[in-house]
């Protein structure tokens, strides 16, 4: 009597292997995709959320309300004093604060700090196409700088490219996929 033999031959250990790791390459090849765009998307959000704030404060305080990008060291070390930088990325962290001396800069005896973000990461860039150094919001919560939109790129590149877009009258809407780049 001939004993029965389970199992697997190695041409099918093989041909299993090959298949799992396709599969594995292509999970992970569209993951990172979609990292990518969940970071750009949830950045976005939580700055429309801060221009939405500012923009609420500005008209029920009666104050000027300003929304830039400070240097990171200067907002880590809790300076006195930060100016409102030309870049919106690389070492920034945006900033929001009632402008109290109408100067434009934050200015610890003059300002209140009301809100600060996370910075962004090194491979990821942040462009605002308004052609300013900040968002100012009057009394009535319009801004009186220049409208534009804010691009983030992750892993600064031209995949998975998010816009918001900010109105004159300081409503900000979420675009979603743009063109757009942080070049």
């Amino acid at each position: 009597m001939k004993k029965q033999q389970t199992g697997f031959t190695l041409l099918e250990l093989m041909v299993t292997v090959a298949v799992v790791g396709i599969v594995a390459s292509i999970a992970l090849w569209n993951s990172s995709d979609m990292l990518e765009e969940n970071r750009a998307e949830n950045y976005l959000l939580e700055l429309k959320r801060n221009i939405t704030y500012a923009r609420s404060q500005a008209a029920s305080t009666d104050e000027i309300v300003v929304i830039c990008a400070a240097q990171q060291g200067e907002v880590k070390n809790q300076n006195n004093t930060m100016q409102c930088r030309a870049r919106w990325d690389r070492n920034k962290i945006i900033i929001v604060f009632i402008d109290g001396d109408n100067s434009g800069h934050y200015n610890s005896t003059t300002d209140s700090l009301l809100r600060v973000m996370e910075k962004i990461s090194l491979d990821d860039k942040v462009k605002f196409t308004g052609n300013s150094r900040r968002l100012r919001f009057n009394t009535s919560g319009r801004i009186t700088t220049n409208p534009g939109d804010f691009v983030f790129c992750p892993n600064n590149g031209a995949n998975n490219n998010k816009a918001l877009s900010v109105s004159q009258s300081g409503t900000a809407f979420y675009i979603g996929d743009t063109a757009q780049t942080c070049g």
